[in-house]
């Protein structure tokens, strides 16, 4: 039995709100400390991190940040084992075939955690209006 308390999965990020991040938005920053200041976590699905790297090819500055994140105190990159695979599967029918939301949208769902995104209609219908938290786009 630790003396301390153990971080928990509280937030996940799908690739939408990691990109906001490399973009310079605050939103993703403050979500951070605030979740590290209090033991949570924040849980980065490692297929989200991959479209996002991906989709930042060739901008060093984006993928500067990305490789920054993963090592924050309170962030959790999501490993995608071949048990976590069967899960996310099931999920990939909910999401349009789309791999990076369906290993996000799993990760909510497993660990009973709020989605962050700036893409909310992608999920609509697949995880509650409550448990999805919208990161604005339109400021840095």
């Amino acid at each position: 039995m630790s003396l301390f308390p153990q971080p928990t999965i509280k937030a996940v990020l799908d690739r939408s709100a990691l990109e906001s991040y490399t973009r310079g938005h605050v939103h993703v920053g403050e979500l951070v400390a605030t979740s590290a200041d209090k033991d949570n976590l924040i849980a980065v699905p490692s297929v989200a991190l991959l479209e996002a790297h991906a989709n930042a090819n060739g901008d060093k500055h984006a993928q500067a940040l990305l490789d920054l994140f993963t090592t924050l105190r309170g962030v959790s990159v999501l490993g995608l084992g071949s048990e976590e695979a069967k899960g996310v599967a099931d999920a990939v029918e909910f999401t349009a075939g789309d791999l990076s939301r369906a290993h996000s949208v799993w990760a909510a769902l497993e660990y009973d955690a709020v989605y962050f995104t700036t893409e909310p209609d992608q999920v609509i219908g697949v995880l509650t209006d409550n448990q999805v938290i919208v990161i604005p786009t339109d400021d840095a």
